[in-house]
């Protein structure tokens, strides 16, 4: 009889303990997916969404190609590179540039105004990288309806401009015409730093 009572008291024991483990692994399993559902809010509340909008504008004075770069999130966004890409290869500068895609009718006689593409760009705000101005007369007409032709017909996977960004938490993206629906979500922005803007910001006040 005590050899049984001994064995229940064992049993009871086991059963209590095993019960105890089963209800701190569910306590440990619900602390850590309430910490995951935190982290995700915390990421969502800081998440940015970079686009990029590029166009033609003929005014009263000229003509006028833009391209531009808006934060649509509700967290700002680091944009930590910048590239324009012409019929498949990176632009280097200006002189790379006026030669790949303008016609001879754009090469002189235009105004600029670019503004470096790195920085912090803050939710709702847009920032015009480039803005490239010709006069109005009968050559550049010509040459600024070749060139919205050209850029018209060109796939926009080997012809666009596009940056890599990251959020406050180091999550990053890749934004540009090519997956201007959704931006594509990458590791790190592998080439940190390198803004084509700046590099035509430096080498067009060298030639015009």
């Amino acid at each position: 009889m005590a050899e049984r009572k001994k064995r229940l008291s064992f049993n009871f024991e086991t059963v209590g303990s095993i019960a105890a483990m089963v209800i701190g692994a569910c306590a440990l399993f619900v602390a850590w997916d309430q910490a995951q559902i935190m982290r995700k809010q915390q990421h969502a509340s800081v998440l940015p969404a970079v686009s990029i909008t590029s166009g033609f504008s003929t005014e009263p004075e000229g003509y006028a190609m833009r391209v531009a770069i808006k934060n649509d999130g509700i967290g700002p966004a680091m944009i930590e590179s910048a590239e324009l890409v012409v019929d498949g290869a990176p632009v280097s500068d200006w002189a790379d540039l006026r030669d790949r895609l303008l016609p001879p009718q754009l090469h002189a006689n235009f105004s600029s105004s670019l503004d470096s593409a790195i920085g912090m760009l803050a939710a709702g705000e847009k920032s015009e990288a480039i803005l490239i101005f010709w006069p109005r007369n009968d050559e550049t007409r010509a040459g600024f309806d070749a060139l919205k032709a050209r850029v018209f017909a060109a796939d926009t996977a080997n012809t666009y401009f596009g940056v890599c960004y990251c959020s406050v938490f180091e999550k990053c993206w890749v934004a540009g015409p090519e997956n201007a629906s959704r931006p594509k979500p990458v590791k790190k922005c592998d080439r940190a730093g390198d803004d084509v803007v700046a590099r035509l910001l430096q080498t067009i006040s060298e030639e015009n």
